[in-house]
């Protein structure tokens, strides 16, 4: 089913008092104007002042147990597949790691502009959080590509161009999770009317899977094999020196970098143990704690990642693999 009107939007809401964003099965499904109501109640003015003056460790554990709702629509599971209901003409914007005193701005300019359902500080004051009627709808197969290729229209549109960077695309996936936290600069309008602007369909790419050349490889020369093994093992410095340099709001959405590696293990499945244990310690590392990458789901998301990669073709390697080829064969001749 696809909502295209306010009045016919509905999220799914997610709560569990110990499981917290580990929790992906909706407690219930609401629609806008109770979502407002639990934006403005008790319970959350509580938790969120409590965030205010957390330790880092503890608003990460804290954040981790706020409710949070699914923007695009109503889900019997948290994951793409199972979504039942889809909002179809609203934009969800996650705006992050901005001062005080912009934040403030932000949320302000984004409350007057036409279209805006919500705008809302975060319980710490340093990001914005804003759901607006569009002009169109948005195709629920292309839901990711158009928003991510539209982003700086969409700030253009809405006078937050200097913020652009700042626009977190993560939040954007169909279903990810958008935390509810309360704080004094809010803005809630049921009675918004649409965008006077629209975004642009952008189709989702479609990429083939390509199997790899080589299956089973079985080294040559030792000097075949360290060649392989040194390129493998630089890709893996490679993605742990990136992860190093990012920041706390680059973190999450970078962790997919892993999966190249994953990739190329066809080539050295003895190296297989170590490769995964490094870039484990590299995820974890770009957090406080082991507890920390648990509570934001770094690690679950790592474990995928690595867990479903797929063999891939590499062209250094190929090329590594036929010059020892080559030579064999010229020696056997």
């Amino acid at each position: 089913m696809k909502a295209s009107n306010t009045k016919d939007w509905e999220f799914s809401l997610f709560y569990h008092p110990t499981k917290g964003l580990f929790n992906c099965t909706p407690y219930k499904s609401i629609n806008l104007d109770k979502l407002f109501e639990i934006y403005q109640s008790p319970y959350l003015i509580t938790k969120s002042n409590e965030l205010k003056t957390a330790s880092d460790e503890q608003k990460v554990l804290i954040k981790s147990l706020l409710p949070y709702f699914t923007y695009s629509g109503v889900f019997t599971y948290r994951n793409n597949e199972s979504i039942v209901s889809y909002n179809s003409s609203l934009l969800p914007l996650d705006i992050d790691g901005l001062s005080e005193e912009d934040a403030i701005q932000v949320q302000f300019n984004l409350s007057i502009q036409k279209g805006c359902v919500m705008s809302i500080l975060s319980p710490r004051g340093k990001g914005v959080k804003a759901l607006f009627f569009l002009g169109n709808e948005i195709e629920i197969e292309n839901h990711y590509s158009t928003l991510c290729n539209n982003v700086e229209h969409i700030a253009k549109q809405l006078n937050i161009e200097d913020f652009v960077s700042n626009i977190d695309k993560g939040q954007f996936k169909l279903c990810q999770p958008f935390f509810i936290g309360y704080n004094e600069h809010n803005f809630f309008n049921l009675d918004a009317q649409p965008t006077n602007w629209i975004v642009e369909d952008v189709p989702k790419k479609i990429v083939e899977y390509i199997p790899p050349k080589t299956r089973n490889h079985k080294f040559s020369s030792n000097i075949e094999q360290k060649r392989i093994e040194g390129y493998v093992l630089n890709e893996c410095s490679r993605v742990e020196n990136y992860l190093s340099l990012l920041g706390e709001g680059d973190r999450h959405c970078n962790i997919w970098r892993v999966g190249s590696c994953a990739s190329l293990i066809h080539y050295v499945p003895h190296l297989s143990n170590e490769i995964e244990q490094r870039l484990f310690v590299a995820v974890v590392g770009m957090y406080k704690s082991e507890q920390e990458a648990k509570n934001t789901r770094a690690i679950r998301t790592f474990k995928d990642i690595w867990d479903k990669a797929q063999p891939k073709n590499n062209e250094i390697i190929e090329q590594i693999i036929n010059e020892y080829s080559i030579n064999l064969k010229s020696l056997e001749q």
